[in-house]
């Protein structure tokens, strides 16, 4: 197994001009938009990385309709060269090679022992720049370690995280046990996995109301935590679901952009209610980069 089921969205083309920039935290690079923010978000993007598909342009559009910062840190040792020097090669199928990765990579440079301590000189990054606290959005492969990470900051800092289509089941992929991970992390989680379990492209029942991984956190965070499943989309539809035609597409075009036009919704909204960021009558669909990337 790997963090993307079979019949997930594949690799996205990153096609938006980005706003940010990039920089160096102690040899670990990363980019970052917005500024002057005491509060922000960390992003832990998906396995191809830190530029793979709409993975910026989400941080883009999060940084102007939260008024704050978002960090990408790049912390996945490439292989075969990875995407902008990131996790996995644009041309890398899911299907036919998963092979080449799992388990060996997930229990090697791509472990949360080995991604943790990048991630971490990153959050040092944004400490130093003024962010006093923030939250953590986890996409896929970084729902993992954003859950690690989670167990090592504490939560007066690390108000709350969001995952769409998580893969905090690779804990177990390597030998751990992702219910258990999930009661020792400080502070409520919300997670938003995709399609009918048991289906191609869906996520597993454990991140359900009634799955384990859910119920660990509802027992250390009582009414705190969010789940909600898209059924429409496959996992990975947040990131590299394709919506132009020219793309391919694993379902509708259409349903992948109202999909994440919601998914933000939800994410901005869990992070407003946590307290992260306050309350704003503006509307937080004001999306200036996923529908034409």
């Amino acid at each position: 197994m790997v963090c993307c089921p079979s019949g997930s969205e594949p690799y996205l083309a990153a096609e938006f001009q980005t706003r940010g920039q990039e920089g160096d935290a102690q040899g670990v690079g990363y980019y970052v938009v917005g500024e002057g923010s005491r509060t922000a978000i960390l992003y832990l993007p998906d396995i191809w990385g830190w530029n793979g598909g709409r993975t910026r342009a989400l941080a883009d559009t999060l940084a102007a309709d939260l008024q704050t910062s978002v960090w990408i840190p790049k912390i996945l040792e490439p292989y075969q060269g990875g995407t902008d020097g990131d996790g996995l090669p644009p041309a890398f199928d899911m299907v036919s090679r998963r092979a080449e990765i799992a388990p060996d990579r997930f229990k090697g440079p791509w472990h949360p022992s080995k991604t943790l301590p990048k991630v971490l000189k990153v959050v040092d990054a944004m400490r130093q720049s003024g962010v006093k606290r923030f939250g953590v959005l986890g996409v896929c492969y970084g729902a993992w370690v954003g859950f690690h990470l989670a167990k090592a900051v504490p939560s007066w800092e690390l108000i709350c995280g969001a995952s769409p289509h998580p893969s905090l089941h690779m804990e177990g992929v390597v030998g751990g046990d992702p219910a258990a991970l999930a009661s020792e992390i400080r502070c409520p989680w919300a997670f938003f996995p995709c399609g009918e379990v048991g289906k191609d492209g869906a996520d597993p029942a454990i991140y359900d109301a009634d799955g384990d991984v859910f119920r660990a956190l509802e027992a250390r965070f009582p009414g705190k935590n969010v789940t909600k499943r898209y059924r429409a989309v496959r996992h990975g539809f947040f990131a590299r679901g394709a919506i132009k035609d020219g793309q391919f597409k694993a379902g509708d075009g259409d349903q992948v952009k109202r999909a994440v036009a919601e998914c933000v919704s939800d994410v901005s909204s869990f992070f407003r209610k946590r307290g992260l960021f306050r309350a704003d009558a503006r509307s937080y669909l004001r999306m200036i980069c996923w529908c034409c990337c």
